[in-house]
Parts: C-alpha cells; sequence; structure tokens
C-alpha cells in the first residue's frame, strides 16, 4: 500500500508539471501560428495548438527523474533514448510535416533500441499455436510487428478529444498497479507518470477553452510507445513470475487492455484492404469513435463510451484469463468486438442518422438491409 501511495505522487507530479506547461506552449502555439486547422477529415471544428505532446512528454520525463531517484533503473537510459527519437520524430510531423516512411523509420529506430539495449522483447507467447518461448529471430520479428501496431493504433484512434489519452490513462494505471504489486517499481514509476501526464493532457483537451490544446503526432507517438514498453515488460516477466498476482494468457490480457485502438485499427485496415479495395493508410473518417459522433454525440460522449467499453474488454480479460487459454480469449475478444461494433452500425442505420449512401455501411452491412431499412 505504502508503495501505491508514493506511486501516486509520482502521478501527481507528472499531472502538475503537464498542467502548468500547457498553457505556456499553448501561447507559444498561438504565437506563431502552430494551430490544427480543420478540414474534410478531421472531427476539430474549430484551430486548436497541437504541440501536446510537448506537455506529455516533459510531465512524463520529469515525473519519472524526479520520482526515481534512489531506484536501480540500468534500462532508463534506453527507454528514455527511445522516447527522445520518437518525441523529435513528432514534434517535426507536426510543425512541417514528414513522410509516412520517416515516420516509420523513426519508430523502427525507437524499437530497435527497445529490443536490442533495454532488452525488451515479446520472446514468450504462452501456449500460442502450441508455441511457448520464441528463438531470437521470430522473437525479434514479433516485437517489432508489436511495437509497430500498438504505436501506430494509438497514433490512428487520436480523432476526438480525449480519446487516446483516456485510454493511455486506463492501460497505464492497470499496469502500474500490478507493476507496483508485483515489485517492479521502475516500470510502476513509468506508468503512473505516464497516468498522471495524460490525465492532465485529458483535462486541457476535453474541458478547456482558452487553453486547449490537441496532442499531435508527438503525444500519440509518445503515447505508444511508452505503452509499447510497458507491454512488453508486463508479457516478458508474467512468463518467469511465479508469486502472487500472476496472469495468465497474457498476449490475450494485453489485447484486452488495448482492445479498442487495436480492433477499430485492424477494422478499418481490413475493410479498405479487402472491401474498398484502397490502400489501409488512405485516411477517412470510418474509425468507431467517428461512427460514434454520425450518431449525435459529442466528443466527450464518445470518448467515454470508447472508455467504457475498453474497461469492459480489460476487466473481461483479467477475469477470462483464469479460465481460458491464449487462443480461447483473444477469440472471445475478437468476437466480442465484432458484436459491439456490428451493434453499433445497425443502431445507426435504424435510427436514420445517416443518408442511404453513407460510406461505412455500404461497405461493412449489407447493401439489401440497408435499402430495406430506408424503404421502410
Amino acid at each position: 500500500m505504502d508503495n501505491l501511495i508514493y506511486f501516486i505522487l509520482v502521478a501527481v507530479i507528472a499531472f502538475t508539471i503537464t498542467a502548468i506547461s500547457i498553457p505556456q506552449i499553448v501561447k507559444v502555439a498561438q504565437a506563431k501560428d502552430l494551430c490544427d486547422k480543420p478540414n474534410s477529415r478531421k472531427a476539430a471544428k474549430k484551430i486548436v495548438p497541437t504541440l501536446g505532446g510537448i506537455a506529455i512528454f516533459i510531465g512524463v520525463t520529469l515525473g519519472i527523474t524526479l520520482g526515481g531517484d534512489g531506484f536501480p533503473f540500468f534500462d532508463l537510459k534506453f527507454i528514455f533514448a527511445s522516447i527522445v527519437i520518437i518525441f523529435f520524430a513528432g514534434v517535426k510531423d507536426d510543425l512541417v510535416g514528414i513522410s509516412p516512411n520517416a515516420k516509420l523509420s523513426a519508430i523502427v529506430f525507437s524499437i530497435f533500441i527497445l529490443i536490442f539495449f533495454a532488452k525488451l522483447k515479446f520472446a514468450h507467447v504462452y501456449g500460442l499455436f502450441g508455441l511457448n518461448e520464441l528463438g531470437f529471430i521470430p522473437s525479434t520479428l514479433l516485437t517489432f510487428f508489436i511495437g509497430i501496431v500498438i504505436i501506430n493504433s494509438l497514433n490512428l484512434i487520436d480523432g476526438i478529444d480525449g480519446l487516446a489519452s483516456s485510454i493511455a490513462v486506463q492501460v497505464s494505471t492497470i499496469l502500474g498497479i500490478w507493476f507496483a504489486l508485483i515489485g517492479l517499481p521502475e516500470y510502476a514509476l513509468i506508468s503512473f507518470s505516464l497516468a498522471g501526464s495524460c490525465l492532465a493532457f485529458f483535462i486541457f483537451n476535453v474541458f478547456a477553452h482558452k487553453n486547449k490544446i490537441f496532442m499531435g503526432d508527438t503525444g500519440s507517438l509518445l503515447i505508444g510507445t511508452m505503452l509499447f514498453v510497458l507491454a512488453a515488460k508486463f508479457n516478458e516477466f508474467n512468463a518467469v513470475h511465479t508469486g502472487d498476482y500472476v496472469i495468465k494468457s497474457v498476449p490475450a490480457v494485453l489485447i484486452g487492455f488495448l482492445a479498442y485502438p487495436l480492433f477499430d485499427v485492424l477494422r478499418v485496415f481490413s475493410l479498405r484492404i479487402f472491401v474498398a479495395k484502397k490502400s489501409p493508410f488512405r485516411p477517412d473518417k470510418n474509425h468507431i469513435h467517428h461512427r460514434l459522433l454520425v450518431m449525435g454525440l459529442n466528443h466527450l460522449q464518445a470518448t467515454m463510451i470508447v472508455f467504457v467499453v475498453n474497461t469492459f474488454f480489460s476487466a473481461g480479460s483479467l477475469i477470462l484469463q483464469q479460465y481460458l487459454s491464449v487462443f480461447e480469449l483473444t477469440m472471445v475478444i475478437l468476437g466480442a468486438s465484432i458484436f459491439f461494433s456490428t451493434l453499433l452500425e445497425l443502431v445507426i442505420l435504424y435510427s436514420h442518422k445517416i443518408k442511404p449512401n453513407d460510406e461505412f455501411q455500404q461497405l461493412f452491412l449489407p447493401k439489401q438491409l440497408i435499402n430495406l431499412v430506408y424503404k421502410a
């Protein structure tokens, strides 16, 4: 309990530093016209500064640095090196823009440092497809893939106010509590610093008027990278831990924790590739959070619905991991995700909130059903 109180204080430090930083960053961004302009594919309706990721970076790094005095944390310097690379790639993208290839290169280099220097790797798959511990090459390739997916999924869901930051607060808090209980204070330190910083950003992003700010790619890439770090440590430490609070079916539990960003990206990419026959990286407004806006919800309402559903998946995965294998639990999570996504589209369809030629429903639902509803 004393450990948890200490890490809550660390979260308060990160929260305070981020909250103090944001008004100053907003002032500079407005003076230099470093703001996001509304367009046809963005949910934002007014000009807002896009450098909130800088405040998150400041809050996280100072929270870890100030709160970590006395912790032996050899890997921290490599984790910092990784997030600094991501930070500068994000800042450049927010200020002048970078190519997708350049952004991917920064992500890959960041993951490279984490794998080969911080020794963070997804080497255990807990019986999935009859496998347990992977060899060097398969585990390295798997880790690169998982890292790219997690980092990009957080980047891609940053489409409405509060969404990416609320998911980050939720997941990092859950993992932080587990790390504190299990005896990994250095990773609890990272978790609670991220949670505190993202909570401060969430408040300004959702509720502020004068100092409203977006996190930009700087923030979403940074959050994705740090959640990848925490997920990798969670996955590997459970493979060797035999005491209290051990988690079974760990890969599936992580999928449950990150259910919304992972499923939303899988859903959108699958429809773009296999149904619309276009590039999976071609942007549109067909993410689940965009569909919630179509129903007439505001940003906060849509974010809270996603947050509650992701909480359901997180809690459900922690309960079911005691009874189901990795494969079984993954299939349950995927099936439930498809069910909720389909239910949402049916609610939108039968509420007549959209036009009959809505792009996404033409891709997602049978045309016969759409025509039947609009002729009724």
